[in-house]
C-alpha cells in the first residue's frame, strides 16, 4: 500500500486487562517455569497462547488464567513477576489491511511470510516502543505505551483505521 492511500482496517482500543511480565534471570530455569505455568515458554518472536516473548529473557502473561504465587514460587529466587497492565494501552487490528498500517507507521516488514499468526515483533510504531502480536492472517493486537497511545492512535486515524465501538 503506498502512502496516502486508505487502509481498510478496524480499530478496537481498550484496556490491556491482566498483564504480567515475567523475567527470568537464568535460561536454564524456563522448564521449571513452563511446567509452573502448564504451557512451553516461546521461543524469540513467537507465542505461545497467552504467552508472549517479548525480548531475550522476558516474557508478557496476557490475561487472568496465570497462578502468581505458583509462577513467583516456581522462580524460587531465579526472576520475578510484575504487574505491567497499567503503563499499556491494547489496540485490536482487524481487516486485510492491518500490514499496511503497521509498516507505515514503524520500521517493519509486516508482510514477510514469517510474521504470521503466532508471531510477536517489538518494534517502534508512531515513534512508540510497541508489542505486535499476529493473532490471525487479518488480525493482529498492538500492545502500545499508554503515555504513547493518543499519539499512535491519531497517527492510525489518520491513515485510514476505522475506531469500532
Amino acid at each position: 500500500m503506498h502512502k496516502g492511500r486508505a487502509i481498510v482496517t478496524e480499530m478496537t482500543v481498550g484496556p490491556v486487562g491482566e498483564l504480567l511480565a515475567l523475567d527470568l534471570w537464568n535460561a536454564d530455569d524456563a522448564t521449571t517455569v513452563a511446567s509452573a505455568l502448564g504451557v512451553a515458554l516461546p521461543g524469540p518472536g513467537q507465542a505461545e497462547g497467552a504467552v508472549l516473548r517479548v525480548g531475550p529473557r522476558r516474557w508478557w502473561l496476557v490475561g487472568t488464567d496465570f497462578d502468581r504465587a505458583g509462577l513467583a514460587a516456581a522462580l524460587n529466587g531465579t526472576g520475578v513477576v510484575s504487574v505491567v497492565a497499567g503503563g499499556w494501552v491494547h489496540v485490536q487490528l482487524s481487516g486485510v489491511g492491518w500490514r499496511d498500517l503497521i509498516m507505515q507507521s514503524g520500521l517493519i516488514d509486516a508482510e514477510d511470510a514469517g510474521f504470521g499468526p503466532g508471531t510477536v515483533a517489538v518494534t517502534p510504531l508512531s515513534h512508540a516502543r510497541c508489542v505486535v502480536h499476529v493473532r490471525a492472517a487479518t488480525q493482529c493486537d498492538v500492545f502500545v505505551p499508554a503515555s504513547y497511545a493518543d499519539h499512535c492512535l491519531s497517527a492510525w486515524r489518520a491513515m485510514g483505521a476505522n475506531a469500532v465501538a
